[in-house]
């Protein structure tokens, strides 16, 4: 049994035996050499590349890459673009070894990402090959440009490892660039989620970066807002409401400044519409103004709803600067003079000219008349006042000359009852009097 033991012993220690006996080193007839990993940047000789891909730009530019077709056919990071591609011309013999793609710019300058991707095949700590994490050369700015090639390509690795970048890049800051980018490319599920994180936090994100957007994400960007705020309304108080108005008549206005291609009529219209902002805040009123005046008045039928819907601007504008800045700034001399010498009187003048001055003269005139009806109702609720308290005072003096009658009763009264008390007194007296007398006589 002892020798049973031993040799046990021995057996399960034999790795630390073994250690004293041999060593991994000292075979020095055997080259030591550094060997890289395996990429597609090296010396194709060197790297023994068996294929090659020229990705094309234009007539007159082009990029070479020479890589290894095990690489980009098989593993977690794969392509099967690639690797049905060297399926089929594997059954030609004598063809050629060398793939030609047509890439926009933007999706060439990402090509070498995606090669990087697929040549990077170490796994990180959960071992879950499909869930590795991406390169630091991923961006915001080149995230979507390699889920459309992860599309183009067909690599599952690089769709699932550009997700996890985004879903941990997607914030209020970087929610516009990728709705935008998402846009350019047709990518609807990012376009919608993107577009779903600007909307529930409209009122949080730069303004800079919504007024940037294309129109057509714009115009469903203020749509979708005002239609959420709609729907949950009931949760919003008024001044919630005026807030988001102002908010978004503000956003309005700066993408009409900043992209003045777009401004006509029917979207000017469209977006400044009471559906869209029941309230304009002072200045994007005066900003809202200013594109009115450029509109092209000649193409607008007279009565026509385009017209109305002018005037219902230009005149929602002049209120709220008024709203704003009162009334009594308002020169009428001065106003009257443009009107008629100026620009309006001539023959360049045209009737958007006079619509603006029109509603300017009216909003400062109906604010006038509210004042002065808030007014001359204070002062009639004064004179209410006044007249109550003479009501009131009236009544005070009226108990007062009662309770002076009163008073003047309980006197006579007091003074009378202080003769009867005087009056039994000297009787009290009087009384003392005789009896000391009688008790005297009888002693």
């Amino acid at each position: 049994m002892g020798k049973h033991r031993a040799f046990n012993a021995l057996t399960a220690c034999g790795g630390i035996l073994g250690e004293s006996y041999f060593s991994e080193f000292g075979d020095d007839d055997v080259s030591k050499t550094d060997a890289p990993a395996l990429s597609w940047r090296g010396d194709p000789l060197q790297t023994h590349s068996d294929w090659t891909i020229v990705v094309v730009t234009s007539e007159f530019d082009s990029r070479t890459y020479h890589v290894h077709k095990s690489i980009l056919s098989v593993g977690p990071r794969s392509s099967k673009y690639f690797a049905n591609l060297f399926l089929e011309q594997g059954h030609h013999y004598n063809q050629s070894q060398t793939t030609r793609i047509e890439l926009d710019e933007q999706d060439a300058d990402s090509f070498p990402l995606f090669l990087d991707f697929m040549y990077n095949i170490q796994p990180d700590n959960d071992d879950d090959s499909l869930s590795l994490i991406v390169g630091e050369d991923f961006t915001t700015s080149n995230a979507v440009s390699l889920r459309h090639l992860a599309r183009v390509f067909d690599c599952e690795g690089l769709m699932l490892g550009v997700n996890k970048f985004i879903q941990k890049d997607l914030s209020l800051k970087t929610g516009p660039v990728y709705l935008t980018q998402a846009f350019l490319y047709q990518d609807e599920r990012l376009v919608e989620s993107a577009k779903r994180l600007c909307i529930d936090n409209f009122k949080h994100i730069d303004k800079r970066s919504i007024v940037k957007l294309p129109l057509p994400l714009f115009r469903s960007i203020i749509h979708s807002v005002t239609e959420r705020f709609q729907i949950s309304g009931i949760a919003y108080n008024d001044e919630d409401s005026s807030e988001l108005s102002f908010q978004v008549s503000d956003v309005v206005c700066q993408f009409f400044e900043r992209n003045p291609e777009h401004v006509s009529i029917d979207l000017l219209l469209e977006l400044t519409s009471e559906g869209i902002m029941p309230q304009i805040a002072s200045e994007p009123a005066i900003g809202f103004t200013a594109l009115a005046r450029e509109l092209d008045s000649s193409k607008i039928e007279a009565n026509s709803e385009q017209w109305k819907g002018v005037v219902t601007l230009c005149k929602r504008c002049a209120e709220a600067v008024v709203s704003e800045y009162g009334w009594k700034d308002f020169n009428v001399v001065s106003a009257l003079d443009e009107f008629v010498y100026g620009p309006c009187a001539s023959a360049e003048g045209s009737k958007m000219d006079s619509l603006l001055f029109a509603t300017s003269f009216a909003a400062a005139l109906e604010k006038a008349q509210v004042d002065l009806r808030t007014v001359n109702h204070g002062t009639e609720k004064v004179r209410e006042q006044v007249s109550g308290l003479r009501k009131d005072n009236d009544d005070l003096l009226t108990k007062k000359q009662g309770l002076k009658q009163d008073v003047d009763k309980y006197r006579r009264e007091l003074d009378y009852t202080k003769e009867e008390l005087i009056m039994l007194k000297q009787e009290l007296r009087g009384l003392k009097k005789k009896h000391r007398m009688s008790l005297h006589e009888l002693s």
